[in-house]
């Protein structure tokens, strides 16, 4: 309140007098509840203006037909909710201003709106002006809009744009009834960026303007070009309005006369950027120019004269949709001349249609210039306008009536639980942000959180040649572009700056003075470049052709002592499998653990298998393959062993407490499946989750290729799953040492155990001191050298006995051999 009372203070101090409405520009239709519009219908106004401070009169000879087809679609939304069943028992009215691109005129409209919800400013207003008015579609332009966004949020009324993109106004703390029917400059300079990569502009330049729009949106393309490392030669801030004869337009002029840049964004208002086209074409300077929204579909700028001389120009411009039903009422509208209140009536009442001469003349300059000379008084060109109307491009038609029905719809949503339509203006506003909204059969519209809609964007591309159109060539939408534009493939600008190199080169900065000219030069040793951009160490290389790679080949010495050693074992591993066979049913097999010899030979056999994943070129399959199914096998191959052992623990155990427990877990399938499912659920999830992959480490100037674990928690795990099997059967081959055992079962167990876990302890340190191609046969070495133990201390001794002390393979040989064991301790066998 005290803001707004120094404001009247401000335009009472002059005269006294309540002055604040003269000169505004508005069309006025009553109704039960009023919005209010905001539109730029003159491009600026009256320059050097000596009239009272109180008046403000716009620049009559800069219509703006585009902005006066704007306000007829909120006319014509408002027509149709009043004509539809949406709020049958209210009546919407409109006021529309012409704020002239006016930061002043814009405010002061504000002020006249803001009648209705603060009395203590009435003085400030005309009596005749309509004090329910609760909502405002407007202004065009950021800058205004900022503007008119602090004063409305004074008593927060709600205030939709319909074209203000600048990202300062999603800032709900400052602006907090401030909504937009279009996505902010966020989303846009994204779109730009990513634009500027796929057409592979290199470098760029940024032009922008010290207002809300252009300042912010050239600080979010500096960003977002870091982001997606683009290089900025230049970067300049104008003026908000700015000409030729501006002593500050001397620094575009330096910076356009010596650029190297291929492409240069203009983040402006339409007027600035016509300024600035002006110039390159009469500097014949021929580069890319990129459009943003405010003039990426000015039919004004496409119409220069000799546009095409300053070469490709793209555009970002809103999804632009049809508003349904529009064209049919403006061609109504226009024919019939049966016109309610609005800027379009005011236009053509003052300038009826030519008759005669006008008529067939070139409708190229209709938009900058409608209204013609014709038999000494002012004509409107008919067939230009209804073309003008027909060919509009810009999305701000769709973006006025989305505003006005999410301005309806917020006030049903309102009405439900209000009765009557005098309300503060800050409930429409909280309506509005919890409404859900329906446009059409089209489109379903939602408001984020920061009050803005994000539609997406259409790529366009000018065509400056006769016929002069817009081209839709691509869209952005959900933070992606797709464009059907062939890129610029050359890898060097026509200054002779390189884009990117070939293969085992970069780019580096030929002059620090001008940082975005480029050249290439080779990779240092021991550095690889696959996108001829930046070399890479090669440690993070999977075997590039750049870098030299060493690994254990196969014609290695050590590979071949490796690979003749598991070739014996598998070899032998098979012998021994036939014996075991072929004598399955005698009583040395029955006491080695009778059928569960079969599955501890076929771990064995896979354990000489593992190590030829060990040698040669190592590729994410070996390396995923050698440790696992080592760790599977030996597994199987212990809990065969431990199951073997409790059977010969419970066979010879007289301690009744312990035999009764010894007794329910002596189930030698049950043992060997729980103990080996633990492993498999170790294996499943480090194959799944972190398996171990090819990987490259430097050595000395050269990268060996090898493996990594993956997970070396679960690799670990695996490991010493393993050796605490075989600590178990160490512990029952021990106890079991003084067992009345022929065969020497428990000692020779115990030897193998004892040999798995040394050669694991000492692999521990050589594995870590070792780094170099031999890494990998070092595992190999531990896995061999644990299956020899296995096959040597527990086959071996049982094939001896088979093959030649077969009179030791005899059940009465066994039972004296126990009768005398126990004799000699004086202990009776009752036969």
């Amino acid at each position: 309140m005290l803001v707004l009372m120094l404001i009247k203070l401000l335009f009472l101090f002059r005269n006294g007098s309540c002055l604040i409405g003269e000169g505004l520009q508005r069309v006025f239709v009553p109704g039960d509840v009023v919005i209010a519009g905001l539109f730029p219908i003159h491009n600026q106004v009256i320059e050097n203006n000596t009239v009272k401070p109180t008046t403000w009169m716009c620049d009559l000879s800069s219509l703006d037909m585009q902005v006066l087809l704007y306000s007829q679609a909120m006319i014509y939304t408002i027509e149709q909710i009043n004509n539809s069943s949406l709020l049958p028992e209210v009546k919407i009215g409109y006021e529309i201003y012409d704020t002239c691109s006016s930061v002043s005129t814009a405010l002061r409209v504000s002020l006249n709106l803001l009648e209705g919800d603060s009395p203590d400013m009435k003085c400030l207003f005309s009596n005749d002006l309509n004090n329910t008015v609760k909502a405002v579609i407007g202004d065009r332009s950021s800058e205004v809009s900022v503007a008119v966004a602090r004063l409305l949020a004074l008593p927060l009324m709600t205030q939709i744009s319909y074209a203000s993109t600048s990202e300062l106004l999603s800032s709900r703390s400052k602006f907090p009834s401030f909504f937009r029917t279009v996505p902010s400059d966020e989303h846009q300079t994204d779109a730009i960026a990513q634009l500027v990569q796929k057409l592979n502009f290199v470098p760029v330049g940024i032009i922008g303007s010290e207002d809300e729009y252009g300042k912010y949106g050239a600080e979010s393309l500096t960003d977002y070009f870091k982001k997606y490392k683009i290089c900025v030669e230049f970067k300049v801030i104008l003026p908000a309005d700015f000409s030729q004869n501006n002593s500050t337009f001397t620094e575009l002029e330096d910076a356009l006369a010596k650029t190297r840049a291929e492409a240069i964004v203009l983040f402006t208002k339409e007027t600035n950027a016509k300024i600035i086209l002006k110039k390159a074409i009469k500097a014949g300077l021929n580069r890319t120019w990129i459009a943003s929204d405010a003039w990426s579909t000015s039919k004004d700028i496409l119409e220069l004269e000799n546009l095409s001389k300053c070469g490709r120009i793209f555009g970002i411009t809103c999804k632009r949709n049809e508003v349904p039903g529009f064209m049919e009422y403006m061609d109504q509208f226009i024919n019939q001349r049966n016109m309610s209140a609005s800027f379009f009536h005011n236009l053509l009442s003052k300038n009826p249609f030519c008759s005669t001469g006008p008529q067939d003349q070139n409708c190229s300059s209709f938009a900058s210039n409608p209204v013609n000379q014709a038999g000494g008084q002012n004509c409107i060109n008919k067939k230009c306008l209804m073309d003008f109307i027909k060919e509009d491009e810009s999305y701000e038609p769709y973006s006025v009536y989305m505003a006005v029905n999410v301005i309806a719809q917020g006030l049903k949503s309102l009405l439900q639980k209000y009765n009557g339509t005098h309300f503060p203006a800050w409930m429409l506003t909280e309506s509005i942000k919890h409404a859900s909204y329906y446009m059409d059969n089209i489109a379903n519209m939602t408001l984020n959180e920061k009050g803005e809609v994000n539609i997406g964007y259409d790529i366009l591309e000018w065509k400056t040649e006769t016929p002069k159109n817009f081209t839709t060539i691509g869209m952005y939408g959900q933070s992606n572009i797709s464009v059907n534009v062939v890129p610029e493939n050359n890898s060097v600008t026509r200054f002779n700056c390189s884009k990117s190199c070939e293969p085992g080169y970069e780019l580096y900065t030929l002059n620090p003075d001008e940082p975005c000219c480029k050249g290439c030069k080779h990779c240092e040793p021991n550095f690889f470049s696959d996108d001829g951009i930046s070399c890479q160490p090669c440690q993070d290389s999977q075997n590039n052709s750049q870098c030299m790679t060493d690994f254990l080949q196969w014609t290695d010495g050590f590979s071949i002592t490796l690979a003749v050693f598991s070739t014996i074992g598998l070899i032998v591993t098979l012998i021994v499998t036939v014996l075991f066979v072929m004598y399955s049913h005698t009583p040395i097999v029955r006491a080695a653990g009778g059928s569960l010899c079969f599955p501890a030979l076929f771990s064995v056999l896979a354990c000489f298998i593992s190590p030829f994943f060990f040698l040669g070129e190592p590729t994410d399959v070996n390396c995923r393959a050698g440790l696992p199914i080592f760790s599977l096998s030996f597994t199987i191959c212990a809990s065969c062993i431990l199951a073997n052992l409790l059977q010969i623990s419970v066979g010879f155990s007289f301690k009744l407490k312990l035999g009764v427990w010894l007794k329910r877990v002596n189930q030698p399938v049950v043992v060997v499946m729980a103990c080996v499912s633990v492993q498999v659920v170790m294996c499943a999830f480090w194959l799944v989750l972190w398996p171990p992959s090819r990987t490259g480490k430097n050595n000395e100037g050269r990268v060996i290729l090898g493996c990594n674990e993956g997970s070396s928690e679960l690799f670990v795990a695996t490991q010493a799953y393993i050796a605490l099997l075989c600590i178990m059967c160490f512990f029952f081959a021990y106890k079991g040492r003084k067992l009345p055992d022929l065969y020497k079962n428990a000692r020779f167990i115990t030897i193998s155990m004892l040999i798995y876990l040394v050669v694991w302890i000492l692999f521990i340190p050589i594995y870590i001191q070792e780094h170099g191609k031999h890494e990998r046969a070092i595992e190999a070495s531990a896995i061999l050298v644990s299956g020899y133990g296995i096959l040597g201390c527990h086959f071996a001794p049982k094939c001896y006995i088979l093959l030649w002390k077969k009179e030791m393979n005899d059940e009465n040989a066994i039972a004296e051999y126990i009768r005398n064991h126990y004799e000699k301790k004086g202990i009776r066998i009752m036969s």
